[in-house]
């Protein structure tokens, strides 16, 4: 049930109950009111909101005309519909120019209902609009500033207020970044936080700095509220300048400097205001002291005193600025015209105080009056035009604002339908987008002169229709407009359309083929069509095969060309041939053509189409296919090794003549039959596993297979297996080789026998060389125990000799005790000669700490000898002589790997060498031994000491390779 207040004018109460009844079929609660006069009408609709009035035509002292007059000069905006017995069609005509949304007879009642319908929807939408457009411009209006930017940070729109804010115009800021206004060291962090608020649905709070014109900084608080729709996202920032609060600037000092405009501050809690200088001129008041609200208030025209006050409770209430046109008695007689703004300034969501302005705006007022007079001269103009104008709002609303009674005709809607409705109502939906960018980049463009575009729009009964569109920016009281004007172009250009998509459509087909399209004359002259494949395939381009014959049936061929085409054009009838030709290079191709005859208008063929196919490489394939084929055959029936293929069941459905010689049967014994019965019965499981995973795919690059000959003997073979798939990529067999390695075989395990009487031996050898050199050794300590202990330099020899003897001892054992002979694994066996050498020399009346470090190494036997002696040699200098006249000490012995160096170094923390050392002079056998070994092993020695801080010996070779000897001599650091 919806409610429905209806004003009634008409003399006779039963017309009124008849209406009642009526209208309450349509599912409407109505309450309503009867006028019988026009005083009636005027003071009903003074008083009361009405949604609709029923008016009847014929009425005493007046008609329905006078009424629709009435009401329309009242601008009450109440919908009229006429309903009589009889209206002629002149006088409905015009009431209908008056203002009258429809008439209905009252003999067919059935049309009042849908008449009231739209024209009450049509009603709702003008009063939301209006509500809308108030609460809009109230705040895009207003002393907030307002900015509008896209999700790239684009601005697209801008109130006057924001501009005044950063100091620039309106069409400096459109279309320019963000980045513009924000300071350099700021730009990271605003991109980052501008991501997360389009990321996120709530409004956000912030106080920012933003860059002014003049490079200067303003500090700004700030909204963002984020909205989305399917094909846009828009962030609406209402911006308040909050520079002069943050560093306690009085409002009103700041107002003042703007001329013509004064500045206020109103302290809610004691009703206090303050005003500038400017305003207290504007009220033409002497006394300068603070007034309450009140007292200012009554210096407005009584019928807008009301209306100030309403905006102040709104204003602290729900924190919403205000601008309000508004009219001044002055104190002084003079009466102005004035337009007053205020903003709260809000505490933790308390609007503590108000701030504004207010500027005398009489003079604006007189302009308005002088324009007003012009835009009558131009409604006449604009409404009598005979070509559809339509008038549109150019700030970016696209809103129609105006339109012509030849615009209402083309389009079937009334002038009211037209300025509720936008540009975009009158496009398809799916135009929008694309009118979106062409209305976005109409600020960008020249602003002088007639633009023109082509484009399709929507009748009211949703007929489409193509029309040209002229238009022209124009200014009507100071708002940037745009005048259209609009021609219906539809027959005409949905018949260009068609030819053109035609065409498009032929040459796109033509193009893209992918076999040659040639149109030629029936004498052979090409004629325009000769496609990008014809060029490919021949050489020739479009325009140089134009205008000619054929060029690929040049010479000899002309005369067999002009054969067939003249066939074709005598029977009428497509001709498929395959011919050699040429190509422009000279190379010899195969065509597959057929001939198509064209007919003209008079039936006969006036044209012939060549459909072009290179078949060249199909033939070259196929010949390439049989020969290769035959080639296979032979070379593998002439390999030693078996080539064979398994079906799904493990029979042989081919095998080569390799059968014969390695395993004694033709193949055409094996063919048919398994191949389990061919193999060694201990690895027929095995084999039968492969082949069950080569038909689960798997491919065998290698494995062992046994087979048994005719003559019962075990043949060793290697081979691989690899799945056969059908055409539609299923696995129908196995393929793959057998090579016999059973001599192979054999001779592998004669080696294994003569390897092992040899490791046998070997071990035998180096076991009996490590025990005579442990006799020798024994036989030193024999001799030692027959010195005296006078004798000390004796027993040094012998406790040497015997040093060095169980370090080549050592060798040996390692290697008797390795599985392989050539080498030793260095780091271990200098562990085992450390061992010795400590329990050789060891004293009891100090304690040495030896360590062996590093990566382990091994050295062949020709190198591993002379490095045994050379490292016991470093080995025990150190142990007897780094330590003299210290209790303790350490020995570190390092041995590294560095590329394909050898690094061997000892080194102690004892006293160190004296400063004078030089080895190329000590005689000692010791030295003469490190010397005379190093060489051996092409190996660097060197050394580095200090004194009282130890000493640290090198030695640097590379294994198995023959480098020169290059000895370094270093003095002893300061």
């Amino acid at each position: 049930m919806k409610y429905l207040r209806v004003l009634f004018v008409e003399d006779n109460p039963l017309d009124v109950e008849l209406l009642i009844r009526h209208i309450k079929k349509g599912d409407f609660e109505i309450e309503y009111d009867i006028a019988t006069s026009l005083e009636e009408v005027s003071d009903l609709t003074d008083e009361y909101r009405y949604d609709i009035c029923i008016c009847d035509y014929n009425l005493p002292g007046f008609s329905g005309i006078d009424a629709v007059k009435q009401i329309d000069k009242m601008d009450k905006d109440i919908p009229v519909i006429l309903v009589s017995g009889t209206i002629p069609d002149e006088q409905a005509i015009d009431a209908l120019l008056s203002g009258a949304k429809d008439y209905v007879l009252k003999d067919n009642l059935g049309r009042l209902l849908p008449a009231m319908n739209r024209e009450l929807d049509a009603l709702e939408q003008r009063r939301e609009k209006r509500k809308n457009d108030k609460l809009l411009n109230a705040i895009f209006d207003g002393p907030v500033g307002v900015r509008v930017s896209d999700q790239d940070q684009i601005i697209v729109k801008v109130n006057k207020a924001y501009c005044e804010i950063v100091g620039y115009t309106e069409e400096e800021l459109l279309g320019q970044s963000l980045s513009l206004i924000t300071p350099v060291e700021n730009k990271q962090e605003a991109e980052d936080a501008y991501k997360s608020l389009i990321g996120g649905e709530d409004s956000t709070l912030a106080q920012v700095k933003e860059v002014k014109s003049d490079g200067s900084f303003v500090d700004i608080l700030v909204n963002y509220s984020v909205e989305k729709t399917s094909d846009e996202v828009l962030v609406i920032s209402t911006i308040q300048d909050v520079s002069d609060l943050l560093m306690n600037k009085s409002f009103l000092e700041q107002t003042s400097k703007s001329a013509g405009v004064g500045g206020w501050e109103y302290h809610i809690e004691t009703d206090v205001v303050k005003m500038s200088p400017k305003i207290f001129e504007i009220f033409e008041m002497d006394d300068r002291t603070d007034k309450n609200a009140e007292q200012l208030i009554s210096i407005y025209h009584e019928d807008d005193r009301d209306i100030i006050r309403e905006a102040l409770v709104d204003c602290i209430t729900n924190k919403v600025p205000k601008s309000l046109p508004l009219r001044i008695n002055g104190l002084k007689g003079t009466k102005k015209y004035v337009r007053l703004t205020f903003d709260p300034f809000v505490v933790n969501d308390v609007t503590v105080k108000l701030y504004g302005s207010l500027k005398d705006v009489t003079e604006e007022k007189i302009l308005e009056s002088e324009i007003e007079q012009r835009e009558q001269r131009y409604r006449f103009l604009f409404d009598n035009n005979p070509n559809p104008l339509i008038i549109v709002d150019d700030s970016g609303s696209e809103a129609i604002t105006d339109v012509n009674f030849a615009a209402t005709e083309l389009y079937g809607y009334t002038k009211e339908e037209f300025v509720s409705m936008t540009t975009y109502d009158l496009r398809p939906s799916e135009d929008h987008e694309m009118f979106q960018n062409i209305v976005s980049s109409l600020g960008k463009k020249e602003k002088e002169g007639v633009k023109s575009t082509r484009t399709k729009h929507l009748k009211k009964s949703g007929e489409l229709i193509i029309v040209d569109v002229h238009w022209k920016r124009i200014s009507l009281g100071g708002v940037r407009n745009r005048l259209i004007l609009l021609i219906d172009i539809t027959e005409k250009a949905m018949f260009e359309q068609e030819l053109i998509k035609t065409n498009t459509l032929l040459k796109t087909l033509i193009d893209s083929a992918p076999i040659g399209v040639v149109t030629v004359s029936t004498e052979g002259i090409v004629e325009k069509v000769w496609n990008a494949q014809a060029e490919n395939i021949f050489g020739w381009t479009n325009e140089e095969a134009d205008g000619n014959f054929l060029p690929y049936a040049l010479r000899e061929k002309k005369a067999e060309a002009q054969n067939y085409l003249r066939k074709v054009a005598e029977s009428g009838k497509t001709e498929l041939i395959t011919i050699e030709r040429e190509t422009k290079k000279g190379d010899e191709i195969v065509l597959r053509e057929y001939l198509t005859p064209i007919l003209g208008k008079d039936g006969e063929v006036e044209k012939i189409m060549l459909l072009i196919e290179d078949i060249t490489s199909t033939i070259k394939v196929e010949r390439a296919l049989v020969d290769s084929e035959q080639k296979y055959r032979n070379l593998v029936e002439a390999s030693h090794d078996l080539v064979w293929r398994i079906d799904v069941d493990k029979n042989f459905n081919f095998i080569n003549n390799a059968s014969s010689t390695i395993l004694g049967y033709a193949p055409a014994e094996l063919i048919g039959n398994s191949f389990i019965n061919y193999v060694n019965p201990s690895k027929a499981e095995e084999l039968t596993k492969v082949h069950e995973k080569v038909l689960e795919g798997q491919v065998f690059e290698s494995f062992p297979i046994e087979m048994v000959t005719v003559k019962g003997e075990v043949r060793h073979l290697t081979g691989t297996a690899y799945p056969i798939l059908d055409d539609n990529g299923k696995i129908v067999g196995c393929s793959g080789t057998a090579t016999d390695i059973t001599y192979l075989k054999n001779y592998q395990s004669q080696l294994e026998e003569s390897l092992a009487e040899k490791e046998i031996l070997i071990k035998e050898i180096h076991h009996r060389v490590k025990n005579n050199l442990a006799v020798i050794s024994g036989l030193f300590a024999l001799q030692a125990m027959y010195v005296k202990k006078e004798d000390a330099e004796t027993l040094t020899i012998l406790q040497e000799s015997q040093s060095r003897i169980k370090s080549i001892a050592a060798i040996h054992e390692k290697l008797y005790q390795n599985h392989v002979f050539s080498s030793i694994e260095i780091k271990s066996y200098l562990t085992d000669v450390v061992s010795e050498i400590a329990e050789t020399y060891e004293r009891g009346d100090r304690h040495i700490e030896i360590e062996v470090l590093g990566d382990e190494v091994s050295l062949n036997v020709n190198q591993a000898v002379p490095f045994g002696i050379l490292a016991n040699e470093l080995i025990v200098n150190a142990y007897k002589y780094a330590f003299d006249g210290k209790d303790d000490g350490k020995i570190e012995i390092i041995l590294n790997a560095v590329g394909e160096e050898l690094i061997f170094c000892v080194t102690d923390n004892g006293i160190g060498l004296a400063e004078d050392f030089d080895i190329n002079e000590l005689n000692s056998l010791g030295m003469t031994l490190i010397k005379t070994l190093s060489e051996q092993l092409n190996a660097t020695f060197d050394w580095d000491t200090k004194k009282g801080e130890g000493v640290n010996f090198k030695v640097s070779f590379v294994p198995d390779k023959l480098i020169k000897s290059t000895w370094l001599k270093k003095m002893p650091e300061n």
